[in-house]
């Protein structure tokens, strides 16, 4: 089996559990929140979110980082030369970084969740533009990725506001069926 072909799959599975734990998250956390209390089961289930979101980190990394080794030795660091590349890495350090913090509780939910839940979405598309050979702004890789950057850090943004109404609309329905009930 090709060395290429094993890392892209372990990439492949990495991204897809950090995407899925990620979007599973937001999913059971939204109801756990609805009523401001959590209970076991929904503790529980988020426990299983942030195992597959692990899971997947540490997948992604090791074969992020085999991929850069296999290019080294094998004299391709060109495939390097491409600013979404560089956009993805960075945005997998932020995955990273904003995991610890929302683990040693340093970031809040609002943006601790945004950027998780962008941040592996974000990974993924960017994924696939790589492996289809997709490049944006082709001639320069720095600008690329800083154009890249930008257009991540409003999507957060965006996605934080977003997931917060959510949040809240599931707060103010979740009160309003308990008053239709009682």
């Amino acid at each position: 089996m090709d060395i290429y072909f094993l890392l892209l799959l372990v990439h492949i599975v990495g991204t897809v559990l950090g995407v899925g734990g990620a979007t599973m998250i937001e999913v059971h956390l939204n109801k756990a929140l609805r009523d401001s209390k959590m209970d076991t089961v929904e503790r529980d289930f988020l426990g299983s979110d942030f195992l597959i979101t692990r899971v997947g980190m540490f997948l992604a990394l090791v074969s992020g980082i085999g991929f850069i080794v296999t290019y080294a030795v094998n004299d391709q660091l060109f495939r390097l030369d491409n600013g979404m590349f560089w956009a993805k890495m960075l945005i997998f350090v932020i995955i990273m970084v904003n995991a610890y913090l929302l683990h040693v509780h340093k970031i809040g939910l609002y943006w601790g969740s945004a950027f998780s839940f962008i941040s592996w979405w974000t990974v993924l598309i960017f994924g696939m533009f790589l492996t289809n050979g997709i490049r944006f702004l082709p001639t320069d890789t720095l600008l690329s990725c800083a154009a890249l950057m930008a257009l991540y850090g409003i999507t957060v943004v965006i996605g934080a506001r977003i997931l917060h109404a959510l949040r809240e609309r599931m707060k103010m329905s979740s009160g309003s069926d308990a008053q239709t009930t009682a």
